[in-house]
């Protein structure tokens, strides 16, 4: 089959013509022909079409199509242009800065505006009756407080500090708030709240013990065994507990009780600790003695002292004050009618 050719214009390319061969003469021409000469209707070759030829044009691409595809289609990449001019260093920067800026000025007057109309009170405000209208139509509306674990805390204190009333909405009510406000009163050591639908306020706590009682600034109090103030209140119910005195002192209270407390008997007849610079401690008994404990050493100083008590009833003589500060020796201060008697005893002999 003879392929056709296209050139860029469309035109069909002619084939060119095959070089005639020369006719051989003698014995074998007139054996294969006769002698005769075939004479065609015209003196030119024409080109002849298959039938599975055709041929298309797609852009500025030329296709030579036979039977067969005899080229692979080709696609020419369009050439780029100049290089491009960078942009300045200082847009990007400036675009940036443009852009914050403008964003500041439009949050600074939608909250400008928000804060002179006061939009978040009343939104909230609008909120809230809604909220309570719906809890009144589903009956979710406080109707009971339930409190276990109370002794001595007041029930006044727990209403006051739970900011709740009767008829209030109980999905306003913030259990976790509510416990927060609720161990910041004296008496409360750890709370617990919980709401139970559709109207019941329960509320678990546990109270501090009493421990001893604090004097500071001419003020008396009732502490727990970590210091903690649990009444600003001098009750006379808890007149029997011990009392510290000056700053600091109720932190160290229990460490001193538990020294004291090796000597049971002793202890009992302790009434007042004054803490002295936060660094030591005067004992005052029941009948007005003081005794100066020191500073390092106070455990064996107090048990010297009931060891003295034991075998010479010491703090039952006329002794006003005992210094125990001194690590060797003790020093004892008698009152004013045994230190004259003695001043005589001593001119007399």
């Amino acid at each position: 089959m003879r392929p056709i050719t296209i050139d860029k214009d469309d035109r069909v390319v002619p084939a060119p013509r095959p070089r005639k061969s020369k006719r051989k003469s003698g014995p074998s021409r007139s054996f294969f022909g006769g002698g005769k000469k075939k004479k065609t209707a015209s003196g030119k070759a024409e080109p002849r079409f298959s039938t599975g030829a055709a041929f298309s044009r797609l852009g500025g691409m030329t296709v030579e199509i036979t039977d067969r595809i005899s080229a692979p289609f080709r696609t020419e990449k369009p050439k780029r242009g100049g290089r491009r001019k960078p942009a300045p260093a200082w847009r990007k920067p400036t675009l940036i800065c443009g852009a914050v800026l403008l964003a500041a000025v439009i949050i600074g007057g939608v909250t400008n505006f928000m804060v002179r109309t006061e939009v978040l009170d009343r939104s909230a405000a609008w909120i809230d009756e809604q909220q309570q209208a719906l809890a009144e139509f589903f009956g979710l509306t406080v109707q009971e407080i339930s409190v276990i674990g109370r002794d001595k805390t007041s029930g006044d204190d727990i209403l006051k500090v739970l900011n709740v009333k009767r008829g209030d909405s109980i999905l306003g009510v913030d259990p976790e708030a509510a416990r927060e406000r609720l161990e910041t009163l004296g008496w409360v050591e750890t709370a617990s709240v919980m709401r139970r639908y559709p109207d019941e306020i329960f509320i678990e706590i546990r109270e501090r013990r009493p421990y001893a009682r604090w004097q500071i600034d001419g003020r008396t109090g009732v502490i727990d065994r970590t210091g903690a103030v649990v009444s600003k209140k001098d009750e006379a119910s808890f007149r029997y507990l011990p009392k510290v005195v000056g700053p600091n002192a109720n932190e160290h209270a229990a460490e001193l009780f538990d020294m004291l407390a090796q000597t049971p008997e002793l202890f009992t007849r302790v009434q007042n600790a004054v803490r002295i610079r936060d660094r030591r401690w005067d004992l005052e008994f029941d009948n007005g003695v003081k005794v100066l404990l020191p500073e390092k050493g106070a455990l064996q100083a107090w048990k010297q002292l009931n060891k003295l008590q034991d075998e010479q009833k010491i703090l039952d003589k006329d002794v006003v004050a005992i210094d125990m500060r001194a690590e060797d020796r003790m020093y004892v201060r008698l009152n004013a009618d045994a230190a004259k008697s003695r001043r005589v005893a001593g001119n007399d002999t």
